[in-house]
């Protein structure tokens, strides 16, 4: 019986010793392609969320937004006025000149002693405070200051609107600039004759001189040549003595101080006040 009972406990121990010596089997392993197929916990969904690149066909910035990628905001495409201040300041325009002209304060009193049927108080008008003369206003008071004309030649006069210096005035009739020339001998050598007319709309237009030539010839001098001169919104060339300095300008009624010498030709001067002009002029005139 004693021996019965040994050898079975001598089997269990070898038994268990056999059983003790095999390797453990391990758990099924996952497979590496599989990892991806896993169920990931919230924890690391966010933090494969986070990792993630963007993609790039997506823009990284709001496209409206104008903020430079430095962080400095894009400059403004219209200049600030007060960085140009050159550009921004419009020029100034210079200062109207004066003139010395006869005051009134109506137009009677702009009628000179003698004055004729263009140039009484009708022809015209004061205008803050100034004459100004308004040209002839009808054939009529042509023909009353160039009747006598008219019976010497034939040449009618009628009074011209667009007359050659600003302002309505009596010019001969015409067909032609042969019927103005003031010679009447189809030359071109003087200031006034042929070349120096146009027909216009039936009247005579002077157009001015062309030449200093044609200036010395009409006043038998070589002292006289063809300059520009203003009139009343018009410049027209006519004959003059042209000067260098304002004392050329002096005569025995105005000194060298009323003048100044402006493109070779005696101008009078800009007044600087109604004292200037009474001293100069008369107490008739004022600086306007």
């Amino acid at each position: 019986m004693k021996k019965v009972l040994f050898l079975l406990s001598f089997l269990l121990v070898f038994v268990i010793s056999c059983g003790s010596s095999d390797p453990v089997r391990p758990e099924k392993q996952e497979n590496p392609t599989d990892q991806a197929d896993s169920t990931d916990t919230p924890e690391d969904t966010d933090h494969a969320d986070s990792e993630k690149p963007s993609d790039p066909a997506e823009p990284a910035d709001d496209p409206t937004d104008s903020t430079d990628p430095t962080g400095q905001a894009e400059p403004s495409e219209e200049p600030d006025a007060e960085t140009n201040p050159a550009e921004s300041q419009e020029p100034e325009e210079p200062a109207a000149e004066k003139f010395c002209q006869y005051v009134c304060t109506t137009a009677s009193d702009c009628v000179q002693a003698g004055a004729n049927a263009i140039t009484d108080v009708d022809n015209y008008k004061c205008e803050d405070g100034k004459c100004v003369y308004l040209g002839c206003l009808s054939d009529a008071e042509c023909d009353e200051i160039y009747g006598a004309v008219t019976a010497a030649n034939g040449k009618v006069y009628r009074c011209n609107k667009n007359g050659a210096y600003g302002y309505p005035e009596c010019t001969p009739t015409c067909s032609t600039a042969a019927d103005c020339d003031l010679y009447g001998q189809g030359s071109t050598g003087y200031a006034y004759d042929l070349d120096n007319y146009k027909c216009e709309s039936g009247l005579c237009v002077f157009t001015g001189c062309n030449s200093d030539a044609e200036c010395e010839a009409t006043m038998s001098s070589s002292d006289y040549k063809c300059l520009p001169q203003e009139y009343t919104g018009k410049t027209l060339k006519i004959c003059n003595l042209p000067c260098k300095s304002a004392a050329d300008c002096a005569n025995s009624v105005y000194p060298e101080e009323f003048y100044e010498c402006r493109n070779s030709l005696c101008i009078a001067k800009s007044c600087e006040s109604d004292e200037w002009c009474k001293k100069y002029m008369t107490d008739d005139y004022v600086c306007k």
